[in-house]
């Protein structure tokens, strides 16, 4: 049963990781993507990360919600990595849209489109 509930854990955090990852991603390619001009693909990627780091959310909300019912998660050093990385992701993703927003209006200001 103990072996159960930590490949649980597991699973719950490698989700978290897995996606927050690819989230993370997502954005620092999509800010890339503004960097040089290419604003419908930064859209785009920034789209997909977002996606990414929401269905990480999901998992997070599960757990919270879970544990709100009385299901206790086994916590360890992966899943605090997990939140970590999730929490990373999220922040990454919101200054990367604002930082596409000040790109676009750089590009504008300098004439370029």
């Amino acid at each position: 049963m103990a072996d159960e509930i930590n490949s649980q854990a597991q699973d719950i955090a490698m989700a978290i990781i897995a996606n927050s990852g690819d989230g993370r991603s997502k954005a620092f390619e999509a800010l890339t993507k503004a960097q040089n001009g290419d604003f419908e693909e930064a859209k785009k990627l920034i789209k997909e990360s977002s996606d990414a780091i929401g269905q990480a959310h999901d998992v997070q909300t599960q757990m919270l919600v879970d544990e709100a019912n009385g299901k206790k998660t086994e916590f360890s050093i992966l899943t605090i990595h997990a939140q970590d990385h999730f929490m990373t992701s999220l922040l990454a993703n919101d200054l990367i849209k604002q930082m596409i927003k000040m790109q676009e209006e750089i590009n504008e200001l300098k004439g370029e489109k």
